[in-house]
C-alpha cells in the first residue's frame, strides 16, 4: 500500500488551464463538448478545439473516386474549417478563451502529439467517434489516446 500516490480530491480541476477537444461531427463529439464548455468555463481554462483529417482516408476515397487527391483534401479542410466554427459558435454562451486547430493525418496520433505540444491538461472526447457510430464499444482513436495521452482524458459516453 505504501506505493499507492494520492491525489488531493478537486485538485485536477483546480489547476486545469488548458483543455483539448477533439471534434468530428458526431454525437458523442457534441456530448464531449458540452462537458468541455462547461469545464472550460468552470476552471476558466483555454479551450483547443481540434479537427484533424485523416490523410489516409483522403487518400483511400481519392483513389475510389478516381479524384485528384490535393482536390479532396481541399474539400476535407473546407468541411474541418466550417465545423470548427459551428464549435466555436455553439460556445458563445460560454465565453471562453477559445483556438481553433485543424490538423492532418491520424487522429489519435494527432490528438496526442496537440496534447503535448499544446501543454494540455484534460481531453474531453467522445467514446467513440464518427467512424464508430452504433459499435457501442469504445472507438479505437478515443482508445489510443487514453493510452498514449500524457494528461488526464475524459471520455463523455
Amino acid at each position: 500500500m505504501e506505493d499507492i500516490l494520492y491525489q488531493e480530491p478537486g485538485r485536477l480541476f483546480w489547476r486545469t488551464r488548458r483543455i483539448l477537444l477533439p471534434v468530428d461531427g458526431s454525437k458523442g463529439t457534441a456530448r464531449a463538448a458540452t462537458v468541455a464548455y462547461e469545464l472550460a468555463e468552470i476552471t476558466e481554462a483555454k479551450l483547443y478545439i481540434l479537427h484533424v483529417i485523416n490523410i489516409g482516408m483522403v487518400q483511400q476515397i481519392a483513389t475510389m473516386s478516381e479524384s485528384d487527391s490535393l482536390d479532396v483534401l481541399t474539400r476535407y479542410m473546407s468541411h474541418g474549417e466550417r465545423l470548427l466554427e459551428a464549435y466555436k459558435k455553439a460556445a458563445s454562451e460560454y465565453n471562453l478563451d477559445i483556438e481553433l486547430l485543424l490538423e492532418q493525418g491520424l487522429p489519435s496520433d494527432r490528438i496526442v502529439h496537440v496534447s503535448r505540444e499544446k501543454r494540455i491538461d484534460v481531453v474531453v472526447m467522445g467514446s467513440s467517434g464518427a467512424e464508430a457510430q452504433g459499435r457501442g464499444a469504445l472507438g479505437s482513436a478515443t482508445e489510443r489516446v487514453v493510452r498514449k495521452a500524457p494528461c488526464a482524458v475524459l471520455v463523455i459516453k
